[in-house]
């Protein structure tokens, strides 16, 4: 058992390591929101089909909000003490460290910002840390796309619903389940 949730440690921490990184590239896949057109028939047709409001970028855990860009100190301090922490040099274009705070069941990494840390992401990796419209790990595709609706970006085996602010949504899709539940600010 305990060997299994080393294993499954170290492989999350491979995988958001990997995933802040590809932030780091500088392509456009990070950031797949376009200019605000809509019509007030279309924002309506928008909210019938699940549209996300602000809060739905807003990663909630035992009471905790965790705003994305937001301040990482807070944010760290009220969730409590991380099973693991790591660092390494930013690529950010500010100096200092991106970090990672492992918890039981997601992630959270930071970066530099005005030399504080702030929230890149959070990822949720375990059944029972639902989003704001009850989505979690385990959850058939069509349930995210009831929630959420049908305006996301595939990038690769993800959904991505992307706000103009930056702000990202993303479910990790494998076998028509969330495997994945990823908060994400594009830097």
């Amino acid at each position: 058992m305990k060997k299994n949730i080393i294993a499954i440690a170290a492989a999350l921490i491979v995988a958001c390591t990997a995933f802040s990184l590809t932030a780091c590239s500088g392509g456009d896949n990070n950031n797949l929101a376009a200019a605000d057109t809509t019509s007030a028939a279309e924002t309506q047709a928008d909210a019938d089909t699940g549209a996300l409001s602000d809060t739905d970028y807003v990663f909630s855990f035992n009471g905790v909000d965790v705003e994305l860009d937001g301040d990482a100190d807070a944010a760290v301090k009220a969730l409590g003490e991380a099973k693991d922490v790591s660092s390494q040099l930013t690529c950010h274009a500010q100096e200092g460290d991106d970090k990672t705070y492992t918890y039981d069941g997601f992630v959270l990494n930071t970066y530099p910002k005005d030399g504080k840390d702030a929230v890149l992401e959070v990822i949720v990796s375990k059944k029972g840390i639902p989003t704001s419209k009850g989505i979690e790990i385990g959850d058939d595709v069509s349930k995210v796309t009831d929630a959420y609706g049908d305006k996301y970006a595939e990038i690769g085996l993800y959904y991505a619903y992307d706000a103009d602010n930056g702000k990202s949504l993303r479910f990790l899709i494998e076998d028509n389940k969330v495997a994945e539940i990823d908060y994400y600010y594009n830097v």
